[in-house]
């Protein structure tokens, strides 16, 4: 047990089949047995699958002829230690009747010797000793095996965990490599912008005073295409200020309602009106940057519009709410009424570049940086979203102190 002990402690961390045959081919050499198998539930299939196995002639044979793959359905004694999570020995496995016959008969096991395998402090499989002989296990056996099991559990924990250190590790580099082409694009593309929007901006003029209304609207379309593309890219250069520290605020006194209600008369269309409801009682001022809480509007208003069917408003409501002990806040509620937010998305909603399934274009920014927005101006921004009634997105703001 010592020296099984010691073996399994200097295993390098790799990945977990490879952890798992190893361990395999460890319990085999130090209990002279023909095969070790560490079964592990796998549930897309319903069915314990050995991951790791030693490397020796039975083994071959089992996967020669599917063995090592038993649905949960069929029984059998790895099923049944699996699912009690107690020791099984026998040395007549021909005459178990509740083995599966591959087992006994193409195999020809004769000794079987299973233990629950915990990994992580969840049952998560199996490992099945087996032996041609008869009675080939003792008392001893099994104390050393249920031992060896609860090592492999640990062993095997630490192996998934490197897997997934591996992982993030890759992943962070990738994104990484990414958000820094990302913002070398973005730059490059500023500096195409505005030449091109001052040359559109001439040929806007030349069409208005020669009355070239044809073209006076072609240019017209293409600066507004030019506008919404300096957003995205206003965007995409504003992640990068966010993660480096430098996203500058200029903070004044701004009437949120007026605010919003401007906003929303250009947003609005026959399509898609969109309904402000402002508080009574006055003025509600809060302390913000002007063009970045516009940013923040803009973005959840379009939001709300983009997911709308046709025909149906956006209802927004601004209103102030009252704390005792802590300074009022004021709410903006942005309701729409198209499919809602799909529970599963929900968590990583505010994360940048997520979309909804089917959505077309964008990025997958403007809830990230109306979110960033908020919670530089000591807000918030949640969202509620019942399955299948719209969304309901909260944007709160601590309230100016000049505020009525």
């Amino acid at each position: 047990m010592l020296e099984l002990l010691e073996a399994l402690l200097r295993l390098p961390a790799g990945d977990l089949r490879t952890t798992l045959s190893h361990v395999g081919d460890l319990v085999a050499a130090a209990t002279g047995a023909d095969k070790i198998d560490a079964f592990l539930y796998d549930a897309a299939r319903d069915s314990l699958v050995a991951v790791g196995t030693s490397t020796q002639p039975l083994s071959a044979l089992q996967r020669q002829h599917g063995l090592d793959v038993l649905q949960i359905a069929n029984g059998g004694r790895v099923v049944h230690v699996f699912k009690t999570g107690q020791t099984f020995v026998t040395g007549r496995l021909d005459q178990d009747m509740e083995e599966l016959p591959g087992i006994r008969e193409t195999l020809g096991i004769r000794s079987k010797l299973g233990v629950p395998l915990d990994i992580g402090g969840k049952r998560r499989g199996m490992m099945m000793i087996a032996s041609l002989k008869p009675d080939f296990f003792t008392a001893e056996d099994v104390r050393f095996a249920e031992a060896a099991g609860h090592w492999a559990g640990i062993v095997a924990h630490r192996a998934e965990l490197s897997e997934q250190i591996g992982r993030n590790a890759v992943a962070q580099a990738r994104r990484e490599a990414a958000e820094e082409l990302v913002t070398v694009v973005a730059h490059d593309l500023r500096n195409f912008l505005s030449p091109l929007s001052l040359r559109l901006e001439v040929i806007r003029h030349r069409a208005e005073g020669e009355q070239r209304a044809e073209d006076l609207r072609d240019a017209q379309a293409a600066s507004r295409t030019i506008g919404r593309l300096g957003q995205l890219v206003n965007d995409l250069l504003d992640v990068t200020r966010i993660d480096q520290g430098v996203f500058h605020l200029q903070p004044q006194l701004v009437d949120l309602g007026a605010l919003t209600a401007e906003i929303a008369a250009t947003l609005e269309s026959q399509e898609h009106p969109i309904l402000v409801r402002v508080q009574d009682g006055g003025r509600i001022l809060v302390a913000a940057d002007p063009a970045r809480l516009r940013q923040c509007l803009e973005n959840l208003m379009a939001n709300a519009v983009q997911q709308s069917p046709k025909g149906s408003a956006v209802s927004i409501f601004v209103k102030l709410r009252k704390a005792e002990r802590e300074n009022d806040t004021v709410l903006v509620e942005i309701v729409d009424e198209g499919p809602g937010i799909p529970q599963e998305m929900l968590p990583r909603l505010f994360d940048r570049y997520v979309t909804g399934e089917g959505r077309s274009g964008g990025l997958g920014l403007g809830l990230y940086l109306a979110k960033r927005v908020a919670a530089v101006h000591g807000g918030d921004l949640t969202v509620e979203s019942p399955p299948g009634k719209g969304a309901r997105f909260i944007l709160s703001l601590p309230v100016a102190r000049e505020s009525a």
